[in-house]
């Protein structure tokens, strides 16, 4: 079978965040049982390569930007290939290492949780496990071993310093025209593409609210330049529960000027965010009926996000569609000029105990889906969608004929023979005027630790929703995602471009005017929010 290659680039410490939870489920969500193949073509975001010891490793094709500091205990060369002790060995060839001072900063701690890897199971207990409070970055829930070339490190800004903050998309544009961060990072790049036998294009994760907004769609502008494959990008917002303050204007802009640029260079990309309003001031958080989390908590808000990338991205990631691509993904959402998707998520996907998917669909009233995308609320209608559907084994489908009670008999959906079938009847029957492409495995989301503990306790162990409470951990569930192209999404481009208009003049934000962004190209930026926001108005074609 061939492996269409695709590079995945995070770059931002909240994407970090929603990346380190979307790698662990899928580590979680590996299946080594032959007797069993796994449904997913791993091959799809992950490479196979060698250690010095001749070990094969298996490691996500990634590539990972931060700020210093932001790292942590991780090590910015990982620890597959020795690169540290390579570097001292050389040292030792260069330098008089009598003449030589040494100023190194005290090693961040481990949490318990990766302490523990290195643990006998036996000895862990995992209730001991404090992650809500002991997560202060992604590198203290990060499990996958990486490749030597999966970190760059933003040397020129702290994480988290407030003196020279990297706040202004502008700073992250420059930072990108540096040879210092440029060449590397597009030498990168390259040494991935060039490994690659049939390369389909890449996912971006962006912060879209600081300068990595400015860095991303520079970073995006490059490869569409110099690669010209798809390029699916989801511009990342954290959720914002503090009272309004002057800043909020700030991430508006930068918010703004990044959706203008990605949305120019990318192929298709969808605004990511656990609150119903994405922009920066207090909002109420997306609600789901079964689960229960804390927003503010970067820890809790990116593992649903990563849950909704890890399941609509099966599309173009599972062996069963093997035709299936990116480009055809992005191609089906962006007729029109209509670059920006909603992403939606059910979670858990509401199979009941006892029931078969025939008598759920038949009884279920609203939607099936909740958006991720701030300001956007995704109906039923008038909706051109991309749907991966996992977890529910053709065997709860229905009842055989000689055990099944009339109620489903007389059902129009009995006739169907598959989840597919049934699922693809159900949103035809329920949607006016809406094209859907389902993908769909029999597999469930695994989940395990570090996954925070946010299922309600009527969730079994397999994911089955009861009436009354259970006392086991969720192991795994059924969950449904989506990517969808709607008359909706003007009302995202409405609210964020009510707040920008609240700007008279940008020369009052003497940072954007100091490093480089001119005022006519700020009024093109508003223009163009305008511009987006009456192309989704139309009415569907």
């Amino acid at each position: 079978m061939t492996t269409r290659e695709i590079l995945t680039i995070q770059l931002g410490h909240y994407s970090n965040f929603i990346g380190a939870h979307w790698w662990n489920l899928q580590d979680s969500n590996f299946t080594y049982d032959p007797n069993k193949p796994s449904e997913i073509n791993h091959d799809v975001l992950y490479r196979e390569g060698e250690n010095e010891r001749r070990q094969v490793t298996f490691t996500p094709r990634l590539l990972i930007a931060d700020l210093k500091g932001a790292l942590g205990y991780l090590s910015e060369h990982g620890t597959l290939y020795n690169t540290e002790l390579n570097k001292k060995s050389d040292n030792q060839l260069l330098w008089d290492n009598a003449k030589l001072e040494v100023i190194s900063d005290e090693p961040n701690p481990k949490t318990p949780f990766i302490q523990s890897l290195n643990e006998s199971s036996e000895t862990v207990d995992s209730q001991s496990f404090n992650l809500e409070n002991n997560v202060k970055s992604w590198v203290d829930y990060f499990l996958p071993s990486c490749h030597p070339r999966t970190m760059t490190i933003v040397k020129e800004y702290s994480h988290n310093c407030t003196e020279q903050p990297f706040n202004i998309y502008t700073y992250g544009r420059n930072l990108w025209t540096t040879e210092q961060f440029s060449d590397d990072f597009c030498d990168r790049i390259r040494s991935y593409v060039e490994e690659c036998d049939l390369m389909q294009g890449f996912q971006v994760l962006v912060d879209s609210a600081d300068g990595f907004a400015g860095l991303g769609a520079s970073c995006i502008q490059h490869l569409r330049d110099e690669y010209g494959k798809s390029i699916l990008t989801f511009p990342c917002l954290d959720f914002n529960n503090s009272e309004p303050s002057a800043s909020d204007l700030i991430k508006i802009v930068n918010t703004a000027l990044c959706w203008q640029h990605i949305g120019e260079y990318s192929s298709l990309y969808s605004p990511l965010s656990c609150g119903q309003v994405g922009w920066p001031f207090a909002a109420d958080a997306r609600k789901f009926e079964n689960i229960t989390y804390r927003p503010e908590l970067k820890y809790h808000s990116s593992a649903i996000l990563a849950t909704a990338l890890d399941t609509l991205t099966l599309r173009y990631r599972t062996k069963k569609y093997t035709n299936a691509s990116l480009s055809d993904l992005c191609a089906d959402l962006n007729k029109l000029g209509r670059k920006a998707a909603a992403t939606t998520l059910s979670l858990p996907f509401p199979m009941k105990i006892k029931m078969d998917l025939i008598d759920i669909l038949d009884e279920f009233e609203g939607s099936l889906w909740t958006s991720l995308t701030p300001s956007c609320d995704i109906p039923m209608d008038y909706d051109m969608r991309s749907i991966a559907l996992r977890g529910i084994p053709e065997e709860r489908l229905k009842r055989p004929c000689h055990e099944s009670p009339k109620q489903q008999l007389i059902k129009p959906a009995y006739n169907c023979s598959s989840v597919h079938e049934m699922m693809t009847f159900y949103l035809t029957c329920t949607s006016h005027a809406s094209a859907t492409y389902l993908s769909n495995i029999e597999a469930p989301l695994k989940i395990s630790l570090p996954y925070p503990k946010i299922f309600n306790n009527n969730v079994t162990e397999n994911g089955n929703i009861t009436n009354c409470p259970v006392e086991t951990d969720v192991n795994s569930v059924a969950a449904m995602a989506g990517l969808h192209s709607s008359n909706g999404i003007a009302a995202m481009y409405e609210s964020l471009l009510n707040q920008i208009k609240r700007i008279r003049s940008i020369k009052k934000f003497h940072a954007f005017m100091d490093s480089g962004l001119e005022e006519d190209e700020f009024t093109e930026c508003v223009h163009n929010l305008a511009d987006c926001k009456e192309a989704y108005e139309d009415h569907y074609i």
